[in-house]
């Protein structure tokens, strides 16, 4: 027996293991979506059915394994939808292959028994370590009964128990270090996907990342034959700030600039910080009047903006902004950023504080 639970044991850290890499790209341990919660269920109550399917035969109806652990894990990573998903594939599981018996009407009401305590456990405002130590309590209560109620010698009983125990203690610590290990590593995996693509002072999309996206986002535009509005964006005289006041005052009006942009642009538009104080908006499917628009928008809300660089001090700050368009303005859709960054240069040759847009001719 204690044999054949290492395989089951062997089985579950496998599973687990695997599918961890299907979640790399999710953080399952912050507030998971209603399709996540679905799929964290169906994965769990298709370990529980692997798990009874070479579970040990105490008897020729009673089988014993580790299936409450992916009842344990589907409720602490995912609340109290995932359990209850997992509970109703393998009670199913349980009725179809073993059969009906008064062995598999116990084991379905506790395999039920546990989905809701798990459940209950699982909303608690506890840390995930307290939830793990109460859900091994409480899934050693209920197999407890379970056992007492279909064996009756007692010697035996005892023995199965005392296994049982320290096999499920074990099995469940395991598994709640190595999840925790690889909750750790999926967040430090995120953080580094993140760090790579985004501005880590303003939260933007950081040049790499603007590059890629608008290497997608040309194509796609010619391929539509939609239009494409390019905004490059400089903050006038910012070396000017950053000497008068210092640098984290520059960097405070840089994040302020991020926040302009994003309450003054479209949903769908894609904003960037390209380097230094110099930004891009990517305007999707926007026509020349329209960019137009948008940049005078933007150059006036920063304009009359007051930036707070220390609790007595605050600055006004203006900024130049050039324009491109595809098609029209710019017949090459590769030229757009150039494009706009010359009408950015010809904005700050002629007096700064201007939108001005490119012109072909």
């Amino acid at each position: 027996m204690i044999v054949d639970l290492f395989i089951n044991a062997c089985i579950l850290i496998t599973f687990t293991s695997v599918s961890h890499n299907f979640v790399i790209n999710k953080n399952i341990s912050k507030n998971p979506s209603i399709s996540l919660k679905i799929s964290i269920g169906a994965c769990c109550g298709s370990l529980g059915i692997l798990l009874m399917f070479f579970g040990v035969h105490i008897t020729s109806t009673i089988v014993t394994d580790f299936r409450t652990v992916p009842i344990m894990l589907s409720a602490i990573f995912g609340g109290v939808i995932p359990p209850i998903i997992t509970v109703i594939m393998m009670c199913f599981f349980r009725t179809l292959y073993f059969g009906i018996s008064k062995a598999a009407v116990v084991s379905i009401i506790a395999t039920m028994f546990s989905g809701i305590g798990f459940g209950v456990i699982s909303v608690i405002k506890k840390t995930r370590r307290d939830k793990w130590i109460y859900s091994v309590i409480y899934s050693n209560l209920v197999s407890t009964i379970s056992y007492i109620i279909l064996i009756k010698d007692r010697i035996f009983l005892l023995k199965l128990l005392l296994v049982y125990y320290i096999g499920i203690s074990f099995v469940s610590y395991f598994v709640y270090r190595y999840t925790e290990y690889l909750c750790e590593l999926v967040e430090f995996y995120n953080r580094l996907r993140n760090e790579a693509t985004t501005d880590f002072l303003t939260g933007l999309n950081n040049v790499r990342q603007f590059d890629k996206i608008f290497n997608s986002v040309s194509k796609q535009t010619i391929k539509d034959g939609k239009n494409l509005s390019l905004l490059y964006l400089d903050i006038d005289y910012f070396k000017k700030i950053n000497d008068t006041y210092g640098h984290i005052a520059g960097d405070t009006i840089l994040k302020n600039i991020a926040d302009i942009l994003r309450n003054t642009c479209r949903e769908i538009d894609i904003i960037s910080r390209n380097g230094g104080e110099e930004f891009t908006v990517l305007l999707l499917d926007c026509s020349a009047s329209n960019a137009v628009r948008i940049a005078e928008r933007i150059r006036r809300n920063v304009e009359v903006n007051k930036f707070y660089i220390s609790d007595k001090v605050s600055i006004y700050v203006t900024v130049s902004i050039g324009v491109s368009m595809y098609p029209g303005k710019t017949n090459n859709i590769d030229m757009l950023l150039e494009n706009a960054d010359l009408a950015l240069y010809e904005a700050k040759r002629t007096g700064r504080n201007k939108v001005m847009v490119y012109n072909n001719k």
